[in-house]
């Protein structure tokens, strides 16, 4: 902390400009270029990220979501954030921006990453005088994660031109800002609560999931159970009426009611090692609830 306002001092807050553009006239390309040089307004400052009368912020080298700060880098793995559906996400821009006391900064999320579900929830107005990162609270409306990767193109800004400061007159911002590190913007207490409850519902349902799931294989058990004593009656009627049928004939032969019994014992007998497969797992998923 002590550092990085360190770091910030060293950016020159600038209360005049000797070519005093008009009040209220937003800044060209060739005029945010200029101000990069003389006041220092972005950096760092890279010129195709510069637009006709704004400039494109980038993904930083941190985020927080779900109360957890997280480090992105270079490093191959470790350059890639995931936005989850309803999830909200506070994000560093990598550019520190360094206004002057007679200009003002609007920003919002780039128009194709809204297209993508994301939504910005962050105030609009970067105030004169402010220096150092911006962080942008996104939140995911969409039902599809969202990636982002370091340096990848975030919000746009545009600089307004305010009416003159005059010093010991006007109010001014002062510097450093109040919050210049993530951890500033308390992360942990900004959670969403649509996430959270999908998060809680989805649980719930695969507890319910798991719940049915045991009674289903408890109650397919006992229909198989039921079906193998059906059939073991079955086979008991066939086999007897072999016999009988048998005990009537001069040689001792197996009659066909015989291979019918012995066929039904079978069945009879797999059904019934079925039904307590079944059982026995409902009951193992009894035991792991």
């Amino acid at each position: 902390m002590i550092e990085r306002l360190k770091d910030l001092k060293e950016y020159p807050c600038h209360e005049s400009d000797s070519l005093e553009p008009p009040v209220g006239a937003v800044l060209l390309s060739d005029e945010i270029e200029r101000y990069v040089k003389e006041f220092r307004l972005i950096d760092p400052f890279i010129r195709a990220n510069l637009k006709s009368a704004a400039y494109e912020l980038t993904v930083g080298d941190e985020y927080a979501v779900e109360g957890k700060i997280h480090i992105l880098s270079d490093e191959t793995g470790k350059d890639t954030m995931v936005i989850d559906p309803f999830q909200v996400v506070i994000i560093k821009t990598r550019e520190i921006i360094n206004m002057p006391r007679f200009l003002i900064a609007r920003w919002n999320i780039k128009v194709s990453l809204a297209y993508e579900g994301l939504l910005w929830v962050g105030g609009p107005q970067v105030d004169p005088g402010w220096v150092g990162h911006l962080f942008c609270p996104i939140y995911n409306l969409s039902n599809k994660p969202v990636i982002l990767r370091l340096g990848d193109p975030l919000a746009v800004i545009d600089f307004v031109r305010t009416t003159p400061f005059r010093k010991n007159v006007s109010v001014p911002y002062s510097r450093p800002p109040k919050r210049v590190t993530i951890e500033d913007y308390h992360p942990e207490q900004l959670a969403s609560a649509s996430y959270a409850q999908a998060v809680n519902e989805i649980k719930a349902l695969q507890r319910d999931m798991g719940g049915m799931s045991r009674r289903l294989d408890t109650l397919t058990g006992h229909f198989f159970t039921a079906l193998g004593l059906v059939f073991a009656a079955i086979a008991a009627v066939v086999t007897a009426l072999s016999i009988f049928v048998s005990s009537g004939q001069p040689e001792k032969t197996y009659s066909w009611w015989m291979y019918v019994g012995s066929g039904v014992i079978v069945i009879a007998l797999a059904l019934s090692i079925y039904a307590c497969k079944l059982s026995r797992s409902a009951w193992k998923k009894t035991g792991k609830s």
